[in-house]
């Protein structure tokens, strides 16, 4: 073998391994939406695993708090009064999704929900539990051209880096037939 083969086919290794790599780390904790101008959208959530007796839950935008409710006391956003909730019912279940309704093309963006837990019993302080990243971003298209769009998209709304995989296996292939 030549020199410029094995530098050329040492590219081309690292470069499948980085590829392959890239598919394998965990995604950060976000699920990706898109609603229609009008509709209502449900932004999930689940707080299951968390214990606690009255779940006091918080969704906020990097600008405010869109919603907060502990039992049957709720705030909501100025911009969002009555158009979101997190119904008691499902809370108590650990469900803590925003219901999200009449939805504005100022809506979108990303969406973070809390659990909020006192630090020790006595403490009238809270401590902050992130829960889940919800990126919404809404669609002004009418409703007879928005079934037309398709979504390259996992199940859990996650989309996929494999097209990114076989481009830079092609690429790397290229090289090595070029030295």
């Amino acid at each position: 073998m030549t020199m410029n083969t094995m530098t050329s086919l040492l590219y081309t290794t690292v470069i499948l391994c980085v590829a392959a790599c890239a598919g394998s780390f965990p995604a950060p904790s976000r699920i990706f939406m898109s609603a229609r101008v009008g509709s209502s959208a449900v932004l999930p959530c689940d707080c299951r695993n968390m214990s606690t007796q009255t779940p006091h839950v918080q969704w906020r935008t990097i600008s405010e708090t869109v919603f907060e409710r502990r039992g049957g006391d709720l705030y909501q956003g100025e911009r969002y009064e009555d158009r979101v909730d997190v119904p008691e019912d499902h809370l108590l279940k650990g469900d803590c999704s925003l219901e999200l309704k009449n939805i504005r093309p100022d809506d979108a963006g990303v969406y973070e929900s809390y659990l909020l837990v006192r630090r020790k019993k006595r403490s009238l302080r809270s401590q902050r539990v992130f829960l889940q990243s919800v990126e919404l971003s809404v669609d002004e298209t009418p409703e007879e051209d928005f079934s037309d769009r398709v979504a390259v998209a996992d199940e859990a709304g996650v989309t996929s880096h494999y097209p990114q995989i076989i481009a830079l296996s092609l690429l790397s292939s290229s090289l090595f037939h070029l030295f």
